[in-house]
């Protein structure tokens, strides 16, 4: 045992440092081989979470195999991840990412904090403390009435919300854009770069960031009479971006012989890869969204073990090639993974406007007999068209009132103490700040869109209430299909309907809303509010009896939903009455749509100028065999914070062909992947959004900020590991060369326990080990 010494001479570190024997020693001892086995492998272990696994392979391994041994320096594995399987790892207070356990991914998305923390893991972490955080807020309300304008709107849709809506779920549009400028994305390589043992550390996707989207017309000449041409056409949503030829318009062109030409239209957008400066052009079937993909373990684990010499830490000069190596491009790639993890944790919403909506006043039950209270004289706010239809309604009631009463009341009414018109309950005008768009951390939200939660439809009124539709059972096909399975495996299978599926939201509006903390002081947080979809069989036409557990019939207004299983706040701020309406047709289930209905009530978008037929556009296809159901009222919404947002939903990704080999694999998976494989269904809903989910907790004003700050994060906090890993380097140098041999312990079996053990100081005048933010 030695006393290593670190930092400033006056007043040094003191680390204990566990040096291993290089000879053996000439000592009695029942197994010299075994009192060799811990030192033939590594010099010295610089803390007791180093030594434990090796301990442990030493009193447990009878023939010592050093590939049983879980140690850093026996498996080369960091030694963040050991310690973390052993639970020493201290808790982090403002983690960017979902958990291992909810989300793999994460796992590979960290290099500078798992990396650093491997190089000194004795040095003490610093841990900003924990700041007081939110519950998660959901509540059903009734939809705010927005004030109707006598004029025409002041404030503008934005022209980039438009234009991502309108290329993406607008119809009649072949050649859908999906990606938006500045999300993040994974960039397929035209050539992998091979990586060092096998596929899985190959180098396959890099991640960027879209500067445009550009859209390419080309003339095509029709072929000659028993000549074939193939031009794809609509497939499915992930088929429409690729950058496969696809023609433009109706194809009219085809079949006027005077017009022997058509015009293609192919998709492709810029991309800026990250840590390095490049950016070229790449087909729209060449990209993924960053929640569809993770860098591998084993990827991960190479960058790891390429030597810290021979690592191109100049990632300005690196370039993706051919004959691109992964020892080239293991930096440069670690600072990209790096900095897309740090995008992936800022949001911010954008775009605010105005939003005015009436409160209406409490209803007041008239009273028989009894001529409505006095009005006063004056009434402030009140318009010439309110008032004279308060003085005719006055004017009823009272002729009502005196008819009702007798000649008595009559007489009394002719004595010329007629009471004045009764008070104006005037409605209360209420102005809301509202935001158009969201970034959510690698993506661009817009309202209007549809998103992911990380809710199961079962943990949404499993059972129903009062203002939601309880989930929807099987369909009778899936059924049969479920029994067929069943008598042909010899087991007693059983088939769920919508509760088990992911849940989604049509955001109409995002605001701010104000809130009291336990401190006694006032915060604000960002909520989104409309309505909410489930999943269901696309031949779904109604539970059948025992098939799903609930009294929805359908859409033909009869069912409710009964039992409450959970409670459902009625009421929300800023006054919106929450209570049952008094028309019960409406009540019943609302059936199951694929395209937004078009309603009569006024829209919070007619608050702004934007082009006909723009707002709401049409919800995007659901995944193949599926098809959207509301699972609130009409007339009500949901309002919930926008932790719960999972990310974006991309219509039929599955289909995608870079995803093709990954949807294969979890297909033939068995039991006990259920985290990876759900991870995939996520991406479409048919798995609850928190297996893959997007998790930001930074709060930037522009997106311009949040790549600045996540590229300067990352490449100080990679630069301080690399710093680190040549001390240490430097440090086994020293150890190796200047090295004492161990002195044989005394023959007699008494030992001098008041005897000085032999310490070696060692000055490494340096600066500590930076902890990287997490």
């Amino acid at each position: 045992m030695y006393d290593h010494n670190k930092g400033p001479a006056s007043a040094p570190r003191h680390d204990a440092y566990l040096v291993g024997a290089y000879s053996r020693l000439s000592i009695p001892y029942p197994s010299p081989d075994l009192f060799d086995a811990g030192s033939r492998h590594t010099r010295r272990f610089r803390s007791v979470p180093e030594f434990i696994p090796h301990a442990l392979w030493l009193l447990t391994d009878p023939n010592l195999v050093r590939s049983n041994c879980n140690c850093k320096y026996c498996n080369k594995k960091p030694q963040r991840e050991i310690t973390a399987s052993m639970g020493l790892l201290p808790r982090r207070s403002t983690p960017l990412s979902a958990p291992p356990a909810v989300r793999r991914a994460t796992t590979g998305r960290g290099l500078a904090s798992a990396a650093s923390a491997a190089a000194v893991p004795s040095a003490p972490i610093s841990i900003r403390p924990a700041r007081e955080r939110a519950q998660p807020y959901a509540a059903i309300r009734r939809v705010p009435r927005p004030v109707k304008q006598s004029h025409g709107p002041k404030q503008s849709m934005l022209r980039e919300r438009n234009v991502d809506l309108r290329s993406a779920y607008a119809e009649g549009v072949n050649l859908r854009k999906w990606y938006r400028d500045g999300e993040l994305l994974w960039c397929a390589l035209n050539t992998p770069i091979p990586g060092l043992t096998c596929e899985k550390d190959a180098i396959t996707f890099w991640p960027g960031i879209v500067e445009e989207a550009r859209m390419k017309a080309e003339a095509i000449k029709f072929p000659a009479v028993g000549e074939g041409v193939h031009i794809a056409g609509e497939n499915g949503a992930q088929d429409d971006e690729s950058s496969k030829a696809t023609q433009n318009g109706n194809g009219s062109n085809a079949g006027n012989k005077e017009v022997p030409w058509t015009v293609i239209q192919t998709l492709s957008y810029k991309v800026k890869l990250l840590g390095i400066p490049f950016s070229y052009y790449i087909p729209a079937d060449q990209v993924l969204p960053y929640q569809a993909h993770a860098p591998s373990d084993e990827l991960i684990q190479a960058i790891h073990r390429v030597p810290i010499e021979q690592m191109n830490t100049d990632t300005d000069s690196f370039r993706p090639t051919d004959s691109s190596t992964f020892i080239d491009a293991a930096a440069a790639y670690a600072v990209a993974v790096q900095i897309a993890a740090n995008l992936a944790g800022y949001w911010a919403p954008t775009d605010d406007w105005e939003y005015k909506f009436s409160v209406p006043p409490p209803n007041v039950s008239p009273t028989s007999g009894i001529p409505p209270r006095p009005m006063p004289s004056a009434h402030l706010g009140a318009s010439l068209d309110s008032v004279m239809n308060a003085s005719m309604t006055f004017n009823a009631s009272l002729a009502n009132a005196i008819s009702s009463a007798g000649p008595s009341f009559a007489a009394h009414s002719h004595t010329g103490s007629v009471s004045a018109p009764p008070p104006i309950a005037l409605t209360q005008t209420v102005t809301q700040t509202r935001y158009q768009g969201l970034w959510w951390g690698a993506e661009r939200i817009w309202a209007d869109e549809l998103v992911r939660l990380k809710l199961s439809r079962s943990q949404i009124a499993p059972k129903g209430s009062e203002n939601i539709l309880p989930p929807a059972g099987p369909s009778r096909n899936s059924l049969e299909y479920t029994k067929t399975l069943s008598v042909a495996e010899g087991n007693g299978g059983a088939v769920v309907g919508a509760e088990s599926r992911g849940v989604f939201m049509r955001i109409d509006g995002l605001y701010v809303a104000d809130i009291s903390r336990s401190n006694g002081t006032t915060g604000k947080v960002c909520r989104a509010m409309g309505m909410l979809y489930e999943l269901i069989d696309e031949d779904w036409e109604g539970d059948l009896p025992g098939g799903g557990g609930n009294d929805d019939d359908g859409g033909k207004g009869k069912g409710k939903g009964k039992g409450k299983a959970i409670e459902v706040p009625a009421t929300l701020e800023n006054g919106t009455s929450g209570e049952r309406g008094d028309s019960t047709a409406a009540r019943g289930s609302a059936p199951a749509v694929d395209v937004v209905s078009k309603s009569k009530e006024r829209s919070a978008n007619e608050q702004l100028s934007h082009p006909i037929l723009s707002s709401p556009f049409p919800l995007p296809l659901p995944p193949e065999g599926f098809k959207f159901r509301p699972i609130l009222y009409p007339g009500y919404e949901a309002v919930l914070s926008l932790t719960l947002i999972a990310g974006r939903y991309y219509p039929r990704l599955l289909r995608h062909p870079l995803l093709d080999n990954y949807v294969e694999e979890a297909l033939h998976r068995e039991g006990g992947h259920v985290i990876e494989t759900s991870q995939l269904w996520a991406l479409e809903g048919l798995a609850p959004g928190y297996y893959n989910t997007m998790d930001p907790v930074r709060w930037r004003a522009s997106r311009v900020i949040m790549v600045r700050e996540a590229d300067k994060e990352a490449r100080q906090g990679l630069e301080e590991h690399w710093r680190a890993r040549i001390r240490e380097r430097d440090e086994i140098r020293a150890l190796e060369s200047g090295h004492l041999a161990p002195q044989p312990l005394p023959s007699s079996t008494a030992m001098d326990t008041d005897s000085d053990a032999p310490v070696v100081r060692q000055q490494d005048i340096q600066p500590e080990a930076m902890v990287v933010d997490s």
